[in-house]
């Protein structure tokens, strides 16, 4: 071994030696003697191939050497500058240093195969010098999602083609301290690469032109680590065609041009349980896999939160997965517990957070009281009490910062984000500025839910209205249902009734062209309990009406729905409403016909035709006309059935006052009506027609369970007419639309006549399969219809 080397290492080895008897810390040294602390970790490894006289004498002052202690530490760096074996005299250049920079990768990296792969490719096509491949790739995405321990790992994996070595810095983005220079970056770089601390360039700019010269011939791999913005990984990329470049960053730093953007996403629940089973052991998880997932859950599937979890119970072998999950359960309590050692979720995002503008941590703060999962500029701008531009901009600089997730044009927490959003609203802000933020929220969500509503109510007064049309209330009611119905179910629970109230009656409309969306049972019986806590019994009659049809209709609930109707005839009675006896007459006639009671349902529809008649209001009539048309239909008199629904379609084809989108779907439901009519007469091709004319209609009008019932009738009638196969394809757009909503019953029926088209072409195999799944979907519900179906199905599947 040459003897300068072996004088170097005892350099490193004393340096380090000397610092560790005086308790100092790499930074505390560094410090003192005015070097950095890239340096120092250098010479104590040996890769500073010269150390300068006046570094040497510095670090002689700050470790406070005298005497032949300092002799014998300052001969042996001058003896690295002494002439090496074979007379020849070392110049002050950059000697050939092949760095090694990579720190150790974490052993239990999981979920990120895919992208591994990805990074394996690419590094493939850089080595080969393919012009076109880029040679950067950011990975990004926000705290605690396991940026670095990616890169670190990957690093490792593709070490082996890039033979000039590899590179490693901590920008220190993220830093409380500011990030780093990149001219001390790029410093620290020219030292790996061999340069001396003597021919590092004072300029910036030199610093860079020098670096580029370095690797331009050199396959270096490059992790620069926790980058701050684009300027500061700029200055530091490499000019060689062969070296790869991965940059971790909380922003996908969309200025920088040429690069690979990959973002990084949650864990699924199977890679949780992986990285689980890694720390603790994959008997100790397997021996409880619910309270695994359960835990992975409530890590919220966050890599830091997970693996801060795997190493607590790793730590407390005799703790049970389970009782974690107890502890995590407190919502109050989750961020401190997920904390070991010095890892800590609280702290990641403590980070990003205290680099915010004061107007956008206002923004992070009260969006935690936004009680939905996600939402929209609009609603932040009014509980942040700013305009809603300024919400837009503060929105996107979080999503930058990684402290807020997108979900098309919305904006989302991640559950742990969210946690410590309202731990930070409760500890800077008044309890009188949070509640008066949350009330304005609930205020404004309520009004614009009884705006939006009324732009379906008939001939409604719509010129002061947010909303330019019924199809944009309905997108607005439809993208934040789990905003308004939140505020709604609290201003029931703090008895602001008569707001229940006029927001049930004003979403009435509405929910006729929505009717499996929304959970209108709920909506309606909030709404029942607060026209009762008022007084009003005029509203709770009208309401009651509406909980039985969302009952029967939403939930398939025919005898509750036929209860909740006989009590709203009965209040409209006692007060005298005859418009609320006719509609309460209509529903409870289609409740009938799909109970068997179809003579009774023609009375009480005939009934409802002549109250409505009085009082002179033709759209109750025409429902009532329509409920008649069905009960006579249920009894076999299709063709009088026909004529009354043609009637119908024709009023509905004329002024209704209706909004655009409840006249389409009140002709549509005519069509369809028509259509069984037509079904029943054995006109089977006219059926067909006017039940694909339906499907068009509400797929128009987003009606998306009358679209599946009616393209589950056109499956019915293709399939009486021997068309199998376009049967089946309608058959399975049906249950798919279904299945979307959540309906069983609809499920069911609709699995059952695919199995019967699966058994009519002899695979019975297909069938009984799809009888079984129709069975399941049957589940507790507890109907007459129901009943004569599953024991059907059981009957079929005892079949051998």
């Amino acid at each position: 071994m040459p003897t300068g080397q072996v004088q170097h290492d005892q350099f490193g080895d004393l340096l380090r030696t000397l610092r560790l008897e005086r308790k100092l810390t790499q930074e505390e040294l560094a410090e003192a003697a005015g070097s950095s602390v890239r340096s120092i970790r250098e010479m104590e490894r040996g890769r500073v191939r010269s150390p300068q006289r006046r570094t040497v004498v510095l670090l002689a002052d700050a470790l406070r050497l005298a005497g032949a202690d300092r002799d014998r530490f300052v001969a042996l760096a001058r003896a690295e500058r002494q002439p090496r074996e074979g007379g020849t005299v070392p110049h002050d250049g950059p000697a050939v240093v092949v760095p090694g920079e990579l720190p150790s990768a974490v052993p239990d990296l999981a979920g990120r195969a895919e992208i591994l792969q990805r990074l394996s490719t690419l590094a493939a096509e850089v080595a080969a010098g393919r012009p076109e491949t880029s040679s950067v790739v950011v990975l990004h995405g926000p705290p605690g999602i396991g940026k670095t321990s990616l890169a670190v790992a990957a690093g490792h994996r593709l070490s082996g083609a890039f033979a000039g070595g590899q590179l490693f810095v901590d920008l220190q983005g993220a830093s409380p301290d500011g990030p780093l220079d990149p001219a001390e970056a790029l410093a620290g770089l020219l030292r790996s690469l061999g340069v001396p601390d003597s021919r590092v360039p004072v300029s910036p700019a030199e610093r860079g032109g020098l670096f580029r010269t370095l690797t331009r011939d050199r396959p270096l791999l490059v992790i620069l680590d926790n980058a701050a913005d684009e300027a500061q990984v700029r200055a530091l990329l490499p000019a060689g065609r062969g070296c790869l470049v991965l940059v971790t960053c909380r922003r996908p730093l969309a200025g920088l041009a040429g690069a690979v953007r990959q973002p990084l996403d949650l864990l699924d629940p199977a890679a949780g349980r992986a990285l689980l089973a890694a720390i603790v052991g994959a008997d100790r998880i397997a021996a409880e896999p619910a309270a695994a997932d359960q835990l992975v859950t409530l890590c919220g599937q966050l890599p830091l939160a997970v693996r801060i979890a795997g190493n607590r119970l790793a730590s407390r072998p005799q703790w049970s997965v389970a009782w974690l999950v107890d502890l995590l359960r407190d919502e109050r309590r989750r961020l401190t517990v997920l904390t070991a050692g010095d890892l800590g979720v609280r702290s990641a995002f403590e980070v990003s957070y205290r680099q915010l503008d004061p107007v956008i941590a206002r923004v992070f703060r009260r969006a935690s009281l936004i009680p939905g999962t996600d939402f929209a500029p609009a609603l932040v701008a009014v509980v942040a009490g700013i305009d809603e531009e300024t919400a837009s901009t503060a929105l996107e600089e979080l999503v930058e910062a990684g402290l807020l997730l997108t979900l098309g044009d919305r904006y989302q927490f991640h559950d742990l984000v969210r946690l410590y959003a309202k731990e930070r609203l409760d500890a800077e802000e008044p309890q009188t500025r949070r509640t008066a933020a949350h009330e304005r929220m609930i205020g404004w969500l309520l009004l614009r839910t009884r705006q939006a509503g009324v732009m379906f109510e008939p001939d409604a007064g719509r010129a002061d209205s947010p909303f330019d049309d019924d199809r944009a209330a309905a997108y607005w009611l439809n993208r934040e249902s789990g905003n308004w119905l939140a505020a709604l179910r609290y201003a029931a629970r703090c008895g602001r009734h008569a707001d229940v109230v006029a927001v049930a009656r004003a979403l009435h409309w509405y929910s006729d062209a929505n009717s499996h969306r929304h959970p209108w049972e709920e909506i309606f019986a909030l709404a029942v309990a607060a026209a009762r806590a008022v007084g009003s019994p005029r509203d709770e009659a009208v309401l009651l009406n509406f909980l039985g049809w969302a009952q029967y209709f939403c939930q398939d609930r025919n005898l509750d729905g036929l209860a909740t109707l006989d009590r709203a005839l009965d209040l409209a009675r006692r007060i005298g409403d005859r418009r609320e006896q006719a509609w309460a007459l209509t529903y409870t006639a289609a409740v009938l016909v799909r109970t068997g009671r179809a003579e009774s349902a023609v009375d009480h529809s005939r009934r409802a035709v002549g109250l409505f008649r009085e009082i002179g209001y033709a759209l109750g009539e025409q429902s009532a006309a329509s409920a008649q048309a069905g009960s006579l239909a249920a009894l076999g008199r299709f063709a009088e059935a026909a004529e009354l629904h043609r009637e119908v379609l024709a009023f509905h084809g004329r002024g209704t006052g209706l909004s655009r989108t409840g006249a389409a779907v009140a002709r549509a439901g005519a069509m369809m009506s028509l259509g069984a009519d037509l079904a029943g007469m054995g006109r089977l091709r006219e059926a067909a027609d006017e039940y694909a004319r339906a499907r068009r209609v509400f797929n128009r009008c987003g009606a998306t369970f009358s679209e599946a019932s009616a393209v589950h009738r056109y499956g019915l009638v293709l399939a009486a007419l021997g068309e199998a196969d376009a049967a089946a394809e309608a058959l399975r757009a049906a249950l798919a639309l279904y299945a979307a909503l959540s309906c069983p019953w609809w499920e069911a029926q609709t699995l059952d006549a695919l199995a019967a088209l699966a058994g009519a072409a002899s695979d019975r195999a297909a069938a009984r399969l799809l009888r079984q799944r129709a069975l399941d979907r049957c589940g507790e519900l507890d109907a007459p219809q129901v009943r004569a179906l599953r024991a059907t199905l059981r009957l079929e599947l005892a079949e051998p």
